[in-house]
């Protein structure tokens, strides 16, 4: 992916995901697809969803979050508009608690955003995520 790509937060398929997840995975753990945002990636497997947050300057520092495909319980797709010029997703899941402006903690969903003219990208996602977690 081009450097201006990256600027503009243009993602993209990787295929390299196989080698970052490698001593995270398990055995019959199979890949099913990975996107690619500036820094951050989410990689959907058969068993559920990886979420890469890279930290710092450098961005050595890497989180990995796993969310078992049991643990998906909604998505959510809002499309771009013409000042809006991106697509916004929304994984539901459980077990990503995060502490609210009033202390008490909360489920939030995994969520990020794609590039408008990658508006495709993101419904193959949802379809994925649908296909691989939600309807079965």
């Amino acid at each position: 992916m081009s450097l201006f790509n990256k600027l503009a937060g243009y993602g993209s398929m990787d295929n390299s995901f196989e080698k970052k997840l490698a001593d995270y995975m398990i055995d019959g753990e199979e890949i099913i697809m990975g996107f690619t945002f500036i820094r951050d990636s989410i990689v959907l497997s058969n068993y559920g969803i990886y979420m890469m947050d890279v930290q710092g300057i450098t961005g050595k520092k890497i989180e990995v979050k796993f969310f078992p495909g049991k643990n998906v319980k909604s998505i959510s797709f809002e499309s771009a508009s013409t000042f809006d010029l991106d697509v916004d997703i929304k994984i539901g899941v459980d077990g990503n608690s995060v502490v609210g402006q009033s202390g008490i903690p909360h489920n939030a969903p995994i969520s990020f955003k794609v590039p408008k003219q990658q508006s495709e990208e993101a419904k193959q996602i949802v379809k994925l995520v649908k296909q691989c977690y939600l309807v079965k």
